[in-house]
């Protein structure tokens, strides 16, 4: 099984959309592939969330017929993470790819960037739609692939 890991800040909005999105089309689609989700923050996790998942997360999944899986909180990358993946995306360059080079510079370059950015730029009416092309456009990716 392929393991793909999706990044951000918090791992607690489009990473979590990523992680169960990602999973629920991947096995609809018979791909030999498994998401897992992190965050890059190095500061404390929970600061500022409310339970294990944002609440615009949860809502659009369920506006697109999938349920949330909120049973765990979110959780941080650590180096060694890195090399348990075939593939591994952060959700927005421009936010990220900072991130990246001040924790983990050696693994900067070498991951992918989604072009998804967070609350503060992008409204979840905006964000999550756009995630969800990035996404199908992965999934369309790997299965042609093979």
């Amino acid at each position: 099984m392929n393991q793909l890991l999706f990044l951000c800040t918090a791992n607690y909005y489009r990473s979590r959309f990523s992680e169960q999105y990602f999973n629920h089309h991947a096995a609809l689609a018979g791909l030999n592939w498994r998401a897992d989700s992190k965050a890059i923050t190095r500061h404390p996790l929970f600061e500022g969330v409310e339970g294990p998942m944002s609440p615009h997360s949860i809502q659009y999944l369920s506006e697109i017929g999938l349920q949330a899986d909120t049973s765990r909180f979110p959780a941080r990358v650590e180096d060694e993470h890195f090399d348990q993946y075939h593939r591994v995306i952060a959700a927005s360059r421009d936010e990220h790819y900072p991130m990246m080079q001040q924790h983990f510079p050696h693994r900067a370059n070498g991951i992918h960037y989604f072009t998804v950015e967070d609350l503060h730029i992008y409204g979840p009416e905006r964000a999550l739609p756009h995630l969800v092309q990035s996404l199908d456009a992965l999934l369309e990716e790997l299965r042609l692939a093979g």
